[in-house]
């Protein structure tokens, strides 16, 4: 079992991370695509997508999620559309000239952080991807409404659970998130 020292050293290290990224792209005087909004592109390359639902796969509130789609629809970089299935609805869509600053960003993004890490074999590489993936598995978790250890043991869920999850930003301001 992780003990309080080592979570908090590692808990302590993601922020400095975040922190890192953070500054990296105030810095740059690069357009550049950071924070929600390359999060929303990124996942809207998989398909089409209601606000909501964006907001829920980036972990941020709705008004920061309706902030970012504004700021990438005046770079017309994102547009909305009715969905076809439910008229009262609209789905958020990546335009070709998203798509396109998606890759360029991609690119320099990946070009900048291979750099920092030229001196790791493929080894190292492979060991960060795998505890990095495990390591947002069960974080993922923390977002799930808790379950008390009888729950846990019957494997049946909590009865007072909130129909949603409620998520708490930690992130300095609303600005950070929707900054690029």
């Amino acid at each position: 079992m992780l003990d309080k020292t080592d979570a908090t050293a590692i808990l302590t290290g993601m922020v400095t991370i975040s922190r890192t990224f953070r500054k990296a792209a105030q810095r740059s005087r690069e357009r550049s695509l950071a924070g929600t909004k390359y999060g929303f592109l990124r996942h809207l390359l998989e398909g089409d997508a209601r606000l909501g639902e964006l907001a829920h796969q980036l972990v941020v509130s709705a008004p920061v999620a309706s902030r970012a789609v504004e700021a990438l629809e005046a770079e017309a970089l994102v547009e909305r559309r009715t969905d076809p299935l439910d008229a009262r609805a609209i789905l958020i869509s990546i335009t070709e000239q998203g798509r396109a600053a998606l890759a360029e960003g991609d690119s320099r993004i990946i070009r900048k952080f291979a750099a920092a890490l030229d001196d790791w074999t493929p080894e190292e590489a492979e060991r960060a991807v795998a505890l990095l993936t495990v390591l947002n598995e069960r974080l993922a978790e923390v977002l799930q409404p808790s379950e008390t250890p009888a729950d846990a043991e019957s494997g049946t869920a909590p009865t007072n659970a909130p129909a949603t999850t409620a998520r708490t930003d930690t992130r300095t301001t609303d600005e950070d998130e929707i900054s690029g």
